[in-house]
């Protein structure tokens, strides 16, 4: 009965232990990715492209854009990589009434940063193969470049 009790105490405190550690660790992109997705109640949208798809980048930004003007409903993620271990993901939040682009940035030693605008418009320039958004904050370009992890 003894050893049942110790066993017992000493669950309580690794599920103790394991609550904390999760409670006092910084959220990750992905996690905060889903929170938007959460809290906006929308599917998310990946229109990532891969480094060695680089080609596919222009296509895939039309199609964001397009998104952005039919008004599509999504949360829509591209993901981005640097070879400083930078992570972006620019999301697009798009609902029936409002279009918000929100860039989620970390860098090793230091946990998510989110910075967010509301889009008033957005369109496709074909020259420059680039989103271009009119946010609150101005113009914002997005050309392949930007929205592609650099290869190794």
């Amino acid at each position: 009965m003894r050893s049942l009790h110790i066993a017992m105490i000493a669950l309580a405190a690794l599920a103790a232990c394991g609550d904390a550690s999760n409670d006092s660790q910084p959220p990750t992109l992905e996690a905060s990715l889903q929170a938007i997705a959460d809290e906006a109640r929308l599917e998310i949208v990946d229109v990532s492209v891969p480094f060695e798809r680089l080609v596919q980048a222009p296509v895939q930004l039309q199609a964001v854009s397009r998104a952005l003007q039919a008004g599509s409903p999504g949360v829509y993620v591209m993901r981005y990589s640097d070879d400083t271990l930078r992570h972006t993901l620019h999301v697009f939040v798009i609902r029936d009434s409002q279009r918000v682009y929100i860039t989620l940035t970390t860098v090793p030693g230091e946990g998510v940063t989110r910075e967010q605008f509301d889009i008033h418009g957005a369109s496709y320039d074909q020259t420059a193969e680039s989103l271009v958004l009119d946010t609150e904050a101005g113009v914002v370009r997005l050309a392949p470049q930007d929205v592609t992890p650099v290869g190794a």
